[in-house]
């Protein structure tokens, strides 16, 4: 251990105020006899009186102002001697250590009446006919020394509490973006392994019913559900390096491959058209991404509610943002997979959406089926939230 940190644990100790007024009640005892002070019945009390002002320093933390107003009543009591000051120098450094104890403790209107009393009562105890600045030096310099670590020991404790904040501000947030990152995993896993499995159900179920019949057509159902299996496979080879921090992101690319998504949907067996009216190509990296996820998530929820119908995708590149709209229409049959899915699909789209700034609509169609209506802006825009439904 340091010297510094024992000298701070042995000042901060219970029992250093009781053992130092023991200690410079002995010197006081000492001083007298060897002054022969003890003679006479003044000499005795005035003693006495120095032993109880320094024995007042044993309180002096827990009780600053009574320990103060009892030392003071010991001082004017020891005027009553009438042989001169007080006996020796303990009771003047107990006196100094309960003006610091004033300064350093809370209530300083309070303290400063004790202070003032304590003043008066040493003064009174060296003799009120003249007057000792000595005095006031004394009381007053340590009072204002115990003010000034008063207010270093409230900032100390300020700073601590401010800092027990930002840390439990820290843990906030970074539960938060653990949170943020987990939703983010999961919404990628959502739209990849949802429209690939989509399409391998779909595929399987064609696949049984034409098995018997026409074997060839069965063998490229087959197939299909093999290139899904594939481009699963890969999709998720993507998402690990997306994890791994690695340069992962689809680019400026993701909005043209849309029309590979739509040939894939349209082998699996949806009717689905594509059409790019206007340039799109001017489209932030986040904003072909999400692009390319709406579009991707609107096929899947037409292969899983409206099996049959035809769905059209229509890419318009005008003015300062990119619309996308994803039509499909009503179907009387049913695919077995309405139930499928967490229902996380239009939540997903629309966090991708506004984290680039755009607005997304979903909803049933004027003339029947279902829309999805996504608009990208082409520079960066704050992200805003839309209560589109």
């Amino acid at each position: 251990m340091r010297a510094r940190e024992l000298v701070a644990r042995l000042l901060g100790s219970r029992w250093t105020d009781p053992v130092l007024a023991a200690g410079l009640s002995l010197g006081t005892v000492l001083y007298a006899v060897s002054q022969g002070l003890l003679a006479g019945r003044n000499g005795i009390f005035e003693t006495c009186c120095g032993v109880g002002i320094i024995a007042c320093i044993a309180p002096r933390r827990q009780f600053p102002r009574l320990a103060a107003l009892a030392a003071a009543s010991c001082a004017a009591l020891a005027s009553l001697g009438n042989t001169g000051p007080l006996p020796g120098s303990p009771p003047l450094v107990a006196i100094f250590l309960l003006a610091y104890s004033l300064g350093a403790a809370d209530g300083t209107v309070r303290s400063v009446a004790a202070l003032a009393c304590l003043g008066a009562g040493t003064q009174a105890a060296d003799g009120i006919a003249v007057f000792n600045p000595f005095i006031v030096v004394s009381i007053v310099g340590p009072f204002a020394l115990g003010l000034a670590m008063r207010s270093r020991r409230r900032l100390a404790d300020q700073l601590a509490a401010r800092g027990a904040e930002l840390e439990a501000e820290r843990e906030l947030f970074a539960a938060e973006a653990v949170r943020y990152e987990r939703a983010r995993i999961a919404r990628e896993l959502h739209d990849i392994v949802a429209h690939c499995i989509s399409v391998m159900v779909i595929q399987a179920g064609a696949g049984q019913r034409l098995a018997g019949r026409d074997p060839a057509l069965a063998a490229e159902s087959f197939d299909a559900i093999s290139e899904a299996l594939r481009q699963a496979e890969s999709e998720i080879g993507r998402l690990v390096e997306l994890l791994g921090h690695e340069p992962a992101q689809r680019g400026r690319d993701g909005i043209r491959l849309v029309d590979e998504l739509v040939a894939r949907a349209s082998a699996a067996g949806l009717a689905v058209t594509c059409r790019f009216a206007g340039p799109a190509d001017e489209l932030p990296e986040q904003a072909c991404e999400a692009a390319y996820r709406v579009v991707q998530e609107s096929l899947t929820n037409a292969l899983k509610h409206a099996p049959g119908s035809p769905v059209e995708v229509v890419i318009a590149g005008s003015g300062p943002s990119v619309q996308i709209t994803v039509h499909n229409g009503a179907s009387a049959t049913a695919s077995g997979l309405e139930r499928a899915g967490g229902g996380r699909g239009l939540t997903g789209m629309r966090e991708r959406v506004q984290a680039c700034g755009g607005e997304l609509s979903a909803g049933p169609a004027e003339g029947g089926g279902w829309q999805v209506l996504a608009r990208l802006p082409r520079q960066p825009e704050p992200f805003q939230l839309s209560a589109t439904v």
